[in-house]
């Protein structure tokens, strides 16, 4: 099941208070401790309901029950970025100032979602056959980015997005600029499906 980061936040406050309690809080409550109102901490309520996560009796005081429970604690999934790979072949490793977190890469707050390729017919925009591609399902690019777009002949693409004097267009990922003008396919041909955030491969065996 998935939960955007507000959700979960909202999810382990009810845990806390419970375990803490052994009441809910309420809706004036949870309110107070979020920093928005009762409306609002209803709304959140009833999408976690709708998920199956939270029940609330209709008509009784702290009737919020829970049917979540937070997950263990994981070992961080940070890693120190030690080295450069310049050109020429020189590899310099260096102080462990800077860490890369795979989280960054995931857009937890608009619901991204994953998407794996199959086969080779993307090889030569530069994915590779069981690649995945972490798709935020935003529908207007910066330009640069690469989108996953569907055409009207029943066709999904990766491009990337260029601008244009009155609307923008798809180019080929090779390049910022289709260097043949043909394979650029104005915006009005395609529907945006998302932003490509990121690319995950796995080389080697299982």
């Amino acid at each position: 099941m998935y939960f955007t980061d507000r959700q979960l936040k909202l999810l382990a406050f009810l845990h806390a208070r419970i375990e803490a309690d052994g009441k809910a809080p309420t809706l004036k409550e949870i309110g107070e401790h979020f920093g928005f109102s009762r409306v609002t901490a209803l709304q959140h309520l009833r999408a976690l309901e709708k998920k199956g996560s939270v029940r609330r009796v209709k008509h009784r005081w702290r009737s919020i029950e829970l049917d979540w429970k937070p997950t263990s604690e994981k070992r961080s999934a940070r890693l120190p970025i030690s080295g450069r790979l310049q050109s020429g072949g020189r590899l310099e490793y260096g102080q462990r100032g800077a860490e890369f977190d795979p989280g960054d890469l995931i857009p937890t707050e608009r619901h991204g979602h994953v998407v794996r390729v199959v086969g080779d017919h993307l090889a030569g925009e530069g994915f590779a056959d069981g690649a995945l591609l972490v798709i935020e399902p935003r529908g207007a690019p910066r330009v640069g980015e690469l989108v996953l777009a569907a055409l009207q002949d029943g066709r999904t693409v990766i491009r990337r997005w260029e601008a244009g004097a009155i609307e923008g267009a798809l180019v080929p990922v090779a390049g910022p600029v289709a260097a043949d003008r043909s394979d650029r396919i104005p915006a009005r041909r395609a529907r945006i499906l998302g932003v490509v955030r990121a690319q995950v491969v796995r080389y080697g065996g299982d």
